[in-house]
C-alpha cells in the first residue's frame, strides 16, 4: 500500500472510531436527558372480572406508547416518557388495596382507578392517605369522586348523556312513549336511575316499569316478561355489559319486543362487539353512548391508537382499549397544566382548566351541582350510536347541552 493511501485510511477509521464515540455519547446524553413517568394501572387481570377488562389491561403500554410517540410529557424544560406498570386487584376489594399499596411503596403518584366499583371504593382511602392521584376510565356514579376524597376524578361522566341522548331518541323515534327501565341491582346505578327518571319525565315519556335484575344472571325472561305486559314502547336498560346486553336483546326480541333497546347512561360496552354477538335478525334500534371505534368521525388519536393497538395485541380495535388512554390523558394534561408532580398542584391545575382534550373529544371537569366540587369530566360532544337493521351502525356526535 501506499504511504499516501495508508495514510488516508489511517485517517478516515480515525474518524468512524469519533463518530461512533459521539453517537454513543450523544445517545447516552438523550437518554440521560429523557425520565421517566410512572403511572400505575389497577385493574382486573385475574379473578372473574379479568375477561370485562382485558382489553384495557393489554392496549395499556400502546395507550403510553401513543403518548410517547405524541412527545411525551414536559416539565419545567425536562422531557419524560411515560410507562404504564399494571397492578392486579384480582377482581376483589382486599386485591385492589394489595395491589394499589404495591404501587405506593414504588413511589407511583398517579394511578389508573379500577373500572370495578367494589375495587376502586376499598383502595380510595388508601390513596387519599398518600395523595395519590386516581383517575377512573368512566363512571356512572358520581359520588365516590365527591367529598371526602380530594385526589379521585372521574375521566368520563355518562350521567350527563341522558339529557341530550333522550333529545336524540326523542327526534328518532318520536312514537315513543311508554319507557320500561331494567337495570341491574348495583348501587352505582340508583343515581342514574333517579336522573333517568328525572329526564324522561321532564320530556314527556311515561315510566311504565322499572325494577332490577340480580347479578350475575343470564335468564333475564322473568323481568323481560312482566316487562312486556305493561306493553312499552322502549326498554332503558341503564347499564349492561355485554353478555347481559346480549341475554336481554335477545330474549325481548324472543318474547315479541320490536321497540327501541336502549342504554344511554352508560352503555352496553364496545358497538361493533355488541353488534357480532347478537343473532342480525335481533340487531335493529339498539342505541346508546358509545363511540363506534371503526367510524370516520373518530379524531385522529383514535387512528393512530388503532394501529398501535392492532400491531401490539394482534386484536381489532374495541372501545375498552381506550379506556386507559383516557384516564391517562386526564393524567398527563394534569401535570403539564400544573408543571408539577405535585399531586395538590395537578389537582388545582384540572379543576381551573378551562378545556382538555381526550380521545374522543374536548371537554371540562365540572360536577358541582352533584358533589360539590369539580371531579366528573363533562365532554363537550356527547357519542351516539344506532345499531339499524341490517346490521349497519350510525354514529354521530350530539351536543352536550
Amino acid at each position: 500500500m501506499k504511504p499516501a493511501r495508508c495514510v488516508s485510511v489511517i485517517s478516515y477509521m480515525s474518524f468512524v472510531v469519533v463518530l461512533c464515540a459521539f453517537c454513543q455519547w450523544f445517545a447516552c446524553d438523550a437518554a440521560a436527558q429523557t425520565k421517566t413517568l410512572k403511572v400505575g394501572l389497577v385493574s382486573s387481570v385475574s379473578g372473574p372480572m379479568a375477561p370485562a377488562f382485558k382489553s384495557e389491561v393489554v392496549a395499556a403500554k400502546p395507550a403510553a406508547d401513543l403518548i410517547n410517540q405524541r412527545g411525551g410529557l414536559v416539565v419545567k424544560g425536562e422531557k419524560y416518557k411515560v410507562e404504564i406498570e399494571t397492578a392486579d386487584d384480582q377482581s376483589s376489594p382486599p386485591g385492589a388495596v394489595s395491589a394499589v399499596s404495591r404501587l405506593i411503596q414504588d413511589g407511583v403518584k398517579f394511578v389508573i382507578s379500577p373500572m370495578f366499583t367494589p375495587a376502586d371504593l376499598a383502595m380510595a382511602q388508601s390513596t387519599e392517605d398518600a395523595k395519590v392521584l386516581r383517575v377512573c376510565p368512566n363512571r356512572t356514579d358520581p359520588k365516590p369522586f365527591g367529598p371526602p376524597n380530594r385526589y379521585s376524578f372521574d375521566a368520563e361522566a355518562t350521567l350527563y348523556y341522558i339529557a341530550p341522548a333522550y333529545d336524540k331518541l326523542k327526534t328518532l323515534y318520536p312514537q315513543v312513549k311508554r319507557i320500561a327501565i331494567i337495570k341491574p341491582d348495583d348501587p352505582g346505578v340508583f343515581v342514574a336511575n333517579e336522573a333517568m327518571e328525572r329526564e324522561l319525565k321532564k320530556r314527556g315519556f311515561d315510566i311504565v316499569f322499572n325494577e332490577s335484575y340480580r347479578i350475575p344472571t343470564e335468564d333475564f325472561y322473568p323481568i323481560l316478561t312482566k316487562v312486556m305486559t305493561q306493553k312499552p314502547d322502549a326498554i332503558e336498560c341503564i347499564f349492561a355489559i355485554l353478555p347481559w346486553a346480549k341475554g336481554i336483546i335477545t330474549q325481548a326480541r324472543e318474547l315479541g319486543f320490536t321497540g327501541p333497546i336502549t342504554a344511554v347512561s352508560a352503555g352496553f360496552g364496545d358497538t361493533n362487539l355488541l353488534k357480532g354477538m347478537i343473532d342480525q335478525k335481533y340487531a335493529y334500534d339498539i342505541c346508546h353512548c358509545i363511540p363506534d371505534v371503526y367510524s370516520p368521525k373518530m379524531p385522529p388519536i383514535i387512528k393512530d391508537f388503532r394501529k398501535l393497538v392492532e400491531a401490539a395485541t394482534k386484536e381489532h380495535l374495541d372501545f375498552d382499549h381506550g379506556l386507559a388512554l383516557q384516564a391517562l390523558s386526564v393524567i398527563i394534561q394534569g401535570i403539564e397544566k400544573a408543571q408539577s408532580f405535585d399531586t395538590d398542584k395537578v389537582v388545582s391545575a384540572l379543576e381551573a382548566a378551562k378545556s382538555l382534550s381526550l380521545p374522543y373529544g374536548t371537554g371540562k371537569f365540572g360536577g358541582k351541582e352533584l358533589i360539590g366540587i369539580n371531579r366528573l369530566f363533562i365532554r363537550d360532544q356527547v357519542p351516539f350510536s344506532r345499531i339499524m337493521k341490517g346490521g349497519t351502525v350510525e354514529f354521530d356526535f350530539l351536543p352536550a347541552r
